[in-house]
């Protein structure tokens, strides 16, 4: 099955959100303050889009947005620790 073009926009889109948050997990390792709240919702929120993309079989939307919830993540536990 060829992939939709929808399915490509949204893979650059997720994977662009994705590494513009490294800074700011750098920052976190730094000592800067971290929102827990907003870094819990959003890596949420990147999870239950990821399984609604699954039920649509976009797969590379899949992927981008483990991606960018995997970096959420990490800014989430980042601040714990």
């Amino acid at each position: 099955m060829k992939s939709k073009w929808q399915d490509k926009a949204i893979m650059i889109t997720n994977f662009g959100f994705g590494l513009m948050i490294i800074p700011m997990i750098i920052d976190s390792f730094n000592g800067q303050h971290v929102n827990m709240i907003t870094s819990f919702l959003t890596m949420l929120g990147l999870y239950f889009l990821a399984f609604t993309f699954w039920t649509m079989k976009l797969k590379l939307s899949v992927v981008s947005c483990i991606f960018s919830g995997t970096f959420w993540l990490v800014l989430l536990l980042s601040g714990v620790m």
